[in-house]
């Protein structure tokens, strides 16, 4: 356990070293976090014009939880990056193994979506007149980490695919979070959908915690909420799963054949 946390601590040192390199804190508030704010702030004025002040309100919150699962989808790039620079095999041969590695490659996008979701979550209500309903909105911090920690792991499963196929990172990275944006409830109830459409986004990240959310604020009963809770982590543990799986099978191949060296 002890390897496995100085990896944990060594990646986020990394990953915000790497951040800084990209960033100041200037340009990362006044150009991304603002952004994201625009987005966020764009999809629920779409909703309150053409519907209500609850359809509004409805689009607003899932807009500003999906924020947690776009930034900790980035993850996708930090990896398909470290066969780009050659690091690739150097992260396959760590000592202390190399799936605790890859997934801590990119933890440093679930600290700024977290960043980025509460942000959001304090400033736009108020800010475009739907206020939310406090004390009861800040039981749903812990369920926005919950869906951070899930989402990572989705991204690390789907970065396995960008590894393989090489060049394709930023179309896995916007399919990964806009199929969640567009089929996870995040504007529209995943209700519309068809019943094999709805049954498949129960496998996506947020879908589940996004609906324990809005429970939490509409006062629904715990055991209600907390099964839905349970239902987003199950999700995420699969996730996981996958990556963990996927990871292996490219380590064990690259092993053999040397395809994890960089190939242009």
């Amino acid at each position: 356990m002890r390897p496995v946390l100085r990896i944990v601590r060594e990646s986020l040192v990394l990953g915000f070293a790497e951040l800084g390199a990209v960033y100041t804190w200037r340009t990362w508030t006044f150009g991304w976090l603002v952004r994201l704010l625009c987005q966020a702030t764009f999809y629920a004025l779409l909703g309150g014009h053409v519907g209500d002040e609850r359809t509004m309100r409805y689009v607003l919150v899932g807009n500003i939880v999906v924020l947690a699962c776009m930034e900790s989808t980035i993850v996708v790039i930090s990896l398909a990056g470290e066969r780009a620079m050659g690091t690739l095999p150097l992260l396959a041969i760590a000592p202390s193994g190399h799936l605790p590695v890859y997934l801590g490659r990119g933890l440093q996008w679930t600290a700024t979506g977290l960043t980025s979701s509460l942000v959001a979550w304090f400033v736009l209500p108020p800010l475009l007149g739907v206020p939310l309903p406090w004390p009861r909105a800040a039981y749903a911090i812990p369920v926005i980490v919950l869906i951070i920690v899930g989402s990572y792991g989705y991204g690390c499963a789907l970065a396995g695919l960008a590894l393989r196929l090489r060049g394709v990172e930023w179309l896995v990275l916007n399919f990964a979070y806009g199929i969640v944006m567009t089929f996870g409830g995040v504007n529209v109830p995943i209700g519309v959908w068809p019943d094999p459409l709805r049954i498949a986004v129960h496998a996506l990240p947020v879908v589940h915690g996004l609906e324990a959310i809005r429970a939490i604020l509409d006062g629904a009963p715990l055991g209600h909420i907390m099964g839905l809770i349970g239902l987003e982590a199950l999700v995420g543990a699969g996730w996981y799963a996958v990556a963990a799986l996927s990871m292996e099978r490219l380590v064990s191949v690259g092993r053999r054949d040397g395809s994890l060296d960089y190939a242009g």
